[in-house]
């Protein structure tokens, strides 16, 4: 048979059509939902690692992304990956629903500030415990894994250099930070934290909380608000989790699922390639804004805040994950052995300290 000229073109654009439908049916698409904003580091993460399984799987799975809450709210993700609503998404499932989450909550204030090392923690911890995973698992949720929030700070309209500025404070404030500052004196105020930006503005609140460095930054905290302490340095207190729905996975091939689980475990080394440089930025747009005066508490204030919360603040957490059938005081110390393993290979300088030894104000 004689195939004339204008048939094989034909042939050409038919063969061409049925290899985009095949290709097009071949490709996997993934939403992606979170409540942070696209300049919060931790967001970055994310879309490098959505970036990453992209270009390794050659294009067969991309992923659509809904930042800054366009989908579904901070509290609302974990359920809507349980139930399928979204196919990967980031939160702090542990704060907004810390009796499911128990176990993710080890994460606790006055343990390090070293937020790098904290993702190398968590995920070792996520590797190794089973109890850990099946936080996840029961809400048909695979955790890819946890990062570990820049230190915790409180940003106020009134200076906090003492334990004894914070009495009467009303602080926005969530999660184990919450009751730190409740048994320093200060009255916690349960806010989401876009509302609790304007609340401070205003001067609605006297205080921001639970409010890590780089995410403070990220919603411009320091193009307002006239004072931030370090509060004695409570430290990292919660990590970022990123999952994906159990049934978006089991649908996955497993060179598919091969390849995602290869970036995840580069997550930790990325996270701390690009911390330090985060960090830096951060202090000089702190230090650019000229809006806020840097307060880091002196060792004798310190010491006596860390003698006043700090044992409380981990038996109580304890007990809660005794009461869950595991034991607390195990998993703490496991988690404080794999924190203090990464910090002695990841140092870090906290964001105040840094800012102090830059400008000296």
């Amino acid at each position: 048979m004689t195939i004339s000229s204008g048939s094989r073109s034909w042939v050409a654009i038919a063969a061409g059509a049925l290899l985009s439908a095949t290709t097009a049916s071949a490709e996997t698409t993934i939403s992606y939902a979170t409540y942070f904003n696209n300049s919060d580091p931790l967001v970055q993460m994310d879309l490098w690692f959505m970036d990453e399984v992209t270009k390794r799987t050659d294009g067969e799975v991309v992923f659509e992304t809904y930042l800054g809450g366009a989908m579904l709210g901070g509290p609302d993700i974990y359920p809507g990956l349980s139930r399928g609503g979204v196919g990967m998404g980031m939160s702090v499932p542990a704060g907004f629903h810390p009796d499911t989450y128990v176990l993710t909550n080890v994460t606790l204030p006055y343990i390090t500030d070293n937020s790098v090392a904290v993702t190398y923690a968590f995920n070792e911890l996520l590797a190794e415990s089973e109890p850990l995973r099946q936080e996840y698992e029961q809400q048909n949720v695979k955790l890819l894994y946890g990062l570990g929030f820049s230190e915790n700070l409180v940003w106020s309209n009134t200076p906090v250099r003492t334990a004894e500025d914070l009495e009467g404070m009303r602080i926005r404030s969530i999660m184990s930070i919450a009751n730190a500052l409740e048994m320093l004196g200060a009255v916690p105020v349960l806010m989401d934290f876009g509302s609790a930006v304007g609340a401070l503005q205003r001067n609605v609140i006297d205080g921001f909380s639970s409010a890590p460095f780089l995410t403070s930054i990220a919603v411009g905290l320091q193009d307002f608000a006239p004072y931030v302490s370090d509060a004695g340095g409570m430290g990292v207190y919660a990590v970022s989790n990123t999952g994906v729905n159990m049934d978006v996975w089991n649908d996955l091939s497993p060179e598919i699922q091969q390849v995602i689980e290869e970036v995840v475990a580069e997550i930790p080394g990325h996270y701390a390639s690009v911390m330090d440089d985060y960090v830096e930025e951060g202090v000089k747009a702190l230090h650019d804004a000229g809006k806020t005066e840097v307060i880091m508490m002196n060792e004798e204030e310190t010491d006596k805040i860390r003698e006043t919360v700090s044992q409380a603040l981990w038996d109580s957490w304890i007990e809660k994950v005794d009461a869950s059938g595991q034991d607390g005081e195990a998993f703490l110390a496991r988690y404080a052995e794999l924190v203090e393993q990464a910090e002695a290979s990841h140092d870090y300088v906290p964001a105040l300290s840094r800012y102090m030894d830059q400008y000296g104000e």
